[in-house]
């Protein structure tokens, strides 16, 4: 792949085309070079990211209007990797007609640390009869975008008799219409358990919560206060916001904080050269060590493992 000044701004460029269009899975392969367009490249996908699981915040106030499509990614593939079949998503989202896949090795649609993974990891699991395990890969287009996710391997026998095959996929959330134009006319009821609604949230109240949220979303280096002092601050009451917060956001506030600060310093370890160290600080962890625990017991793996 090249990586000539020209080919780098070309890159960003369609970058910014593909965000345009409310697609925000892409991401631009950092490089070694220390310079204003490495930089940018390095705030761009920073910035995607942050658009991309912003997504999945919107709550229930705005439930008709979040992403609703998923776009595919899916490969049939013979023991040898070699593609077989290709859904008509996946020649959408490598920018590639069914021609130009079909027939290839997989490895030729991914990066060279992915072919790798790919390589190790398949010689394993092609010695069972059937084989399941789900592997973090990148994909790359004819562009020279990148498609990072978490894959779905299946390794199964056909039922033709013809043998083992391989099936890889993944989801990728996109298009709909991310944000509303406007808060919801009617009220919002906050239950708790089966008992009656006591809450009851005007559009006022919501506005408040996603402010909170907000809030959190910009400090996560600072602890929060207290609840009752959080709920003054906000000119409500304690029961109003913990119960509001975890309607529209699906879980408490405190458990959010800790899912923001953990998602963050996975930006921050994929697309910046911070030690972890300085990760850990910046995101509010008092230690180096809390915060590895953490991020482990979140992701499944230490922070240098994903910086490997």
């Amino acid at each position: 792949m090249p990586n000539n000044d020209d080919f780098r701004v070309k890159r960003i460029q369609r970058m910014l085309l593909e965000m345009a269009r409310g697609n925000f899975f892409y991401s631009l392969e950092p490089t070694n070079k220390n310079d204003n367009v490495a930089s940018l490249v390095v705030m761009l996908n920073m910035v995607n990211e942050e658009i991309r699981a912003s997504f999945i915040h919107q709550g229930f106030a705005n439930a008709h209007n979040t992403p609703q499509c998923i776009i595919q990614l899916s490969f049939l593939m013979d023991p040898d990797g070699t593609i077989e079949l290709v859904t008509n998503s996946t020649c959408s989202l490598l920018s590639a007609l069914p021609k130009e896949i079909i027939g290839k090795p997989i490895t030729d649609f991914m990066t060279e640390g992915s072919q790798k993974v790919w390589a190790k990891k398949m010689v394993k699991h092609l010695k069972r009869e059937r084989s399941e395990t789900v592997q973090f890969l990148e994909f790359i287009t004819k562009e020279g975008l990148l498609l990072g996710k978490d894959c779905h391997i299946s390794v199964f026998q056909s039922f033709d008799g013809s043998g083992q095959k391989i099936l890889l996929d993944t989801v990728f959330f996109s298009k709909g219409e991310p944000f509303g134009t406007e808060l919801p006319k009617k009220t919002l009821k906050v239950t708790k358990g089966i008992k009656e609604a006591k809450v009851t949230l005007t559009p006022e109240d919501i506005e408040m919560i996603r402010d909170v949220h907000d809030m959190i979303i910009n400090n996560l280096d600072k602890d929060l206060p207290l609840l009752k002092d959080l709920a003054l601050q906000m000119g409500t009451n304690e029961y109003k916001l913990k119960y509001g917060f975890k309607q529209l956001y699906g879980t408490t506030i405190f458990r959010f904080l800790t899912h923001e600060r953990l998602r963050k310093t996975k930006t921050l370890i994929q697309h910046s050269n911070l030690s972890l160290k300085e990760i850990a600080h910046l995101t509010g962890f008092k230690s180096a060590a809390h915060f590895s625990r953490a991020f482990r017991d979140k992701y499944g793996k230490s922070p240098s493992d994903l910086r490997g």
